[in-house]
């Protein structure tokens, strides 16, 4: 007989995710074992019961959505002005946005350019440099 040690991982899973020998085993250890048997009826309710709520659709009530999304803004911030949420969560995804293109930019540098060597920066023939807007301003 296999001690319980080695069954308790097998009882969750369904006999598909097992091999042969697995379901064998455990086939036998919980028809000489009641407390396993017990752990792996209970699992095999809670494997019914969740079979049955995928099958179930309900619609929630009209305006839950937006009554969620309303309580964790306040919750979160404290502020209750949609326009000002709305202003809050286009900065932040400019920010993201920003610091998500420098870290590609600055990945696809070090691609290109080995740190060390006598590697120089190209500067090409006839086209102008550009000029920080702070040169450009005085």
């Amino acid at each position: 007989m296999t001690s319980c040690h080695n069954i308790r991982p097998l009882l969750p899973a369904r006999a598909e995710e097992l091999t042969l020998f697995e379901v064998r085993a455990r086939a036998e250890h919980v028809a000489e074992c009641a407390r396993c048997a017990t752990e792996a009826a209970a699992y095999s309710r809670l494997g019914q019961a969740l079979a049955v709520m995928a099958n179930l659709e309900v619609d929630p009530a009209d305006g839950t959505l937006e009554r969620v999304l309303v309580a964790i803004g306040r919750r979160r911030t404290g502020v209750t002005d949609p326009r000002l949420l709305a202003a809050a969560g286009a900065s932040g995804a400019l920010v993201a946005t920003v610091v998500v293109a420098r870290a590609v930019r600055s990945r696809r540098r070090s691609r290109r350019r080995p740190t060390s060597g006598p590697w120089r920066r190209l500067r090409l023939p006839n086209l102008p440099v550009p000029a920080p807007a702070l040169a450009r301003a005085k």
